[in-house]
């Protein structure tokens, strides 16, 4: 499981339903679905990667964080389950944990995305300790309650590039799944919590 709660993560606003733009407009870039040419990879001790297939420029709008929106209660139990799966080499979860804290500063949203079935390529973007070369966006439009996660190149990435991110700061799980990163920050297990 990622906890894509880092202080990295930037929020957008585009236009949505509720605006009389029209799908055409400039300010509904992350709308218009995967643009850039993407490459999904076998690697050995990560499982599927995704690849730039082409040069991506800083700040280019990639993918998409698609899924199944889950309620809290039922993300932690798949999650409980995933573990077991994930530690036994029978399953490769892609459960996402979303939280934004609210102007307030007091409370904060969370939103849970399973990609593990019901997906999109970016379901195969692996963590990177070092933060990565993406950078994850919430994308809020208006019209629409729950805000999207969207990934943009942190930086130009060039073409056989592997994209990833980081899934967040949480505690280290004594008995997590091994990070293979290979950034000279690695503890060696991936991030991951309690959900």
């Amino acid at each position: 499981m990622a906890d894509a709660s880092g202080a990295g993560m930037g929020t957008v606003r585009e236009c949505g339903d509720e605006c009389a733009c029209g799908p055409s407009c400039a300010n509904r870039r992350t709308q218009r679905g995967v643009t850039v040419r993407l490459r999904v990879v076998r690697q050995l001790k990560k499982g599927w990667g995704l690849h730039a297939a082409q040069v991506l420029r800083r700040a280019q709008f990639v993918c998409e964080y698609a899924g199944e929106f889950l309620t809290t209660e039922e993300a932690r139990r798949r999650q409980r389950l995933y573990d077991e799966l994930a530690s036994a080499g029978k399953l490769s979860p892609a459960l996402l944990i979303i939280r934004e804290h609210l102007p307030s500063g007091r409370s904060c949203m969370r939103v849970n995305i399973d990609a593990t079935k019901v997906g999109n390529v970016a379901r195969f973007i692996n963590h990177s300790c070092d933060g990565g070369n993406l950078q994850p966006v919430l994308v809020r439009s208006s019209g629409s309650l729950l805000p999207r996660l969207c990934f943009f190149a942190a930086r130009e990435i060039a073409e056989g590039e592997e994209l990833t991110f980081s899934y967040g700061d949480a505690r280290l799980k004594p008995k997590g799944l091994p990070c293979f990163c290979g950034s000279s920050c690695c503890p060696g297990v991936l991030p991951a919590e309690e959900t």
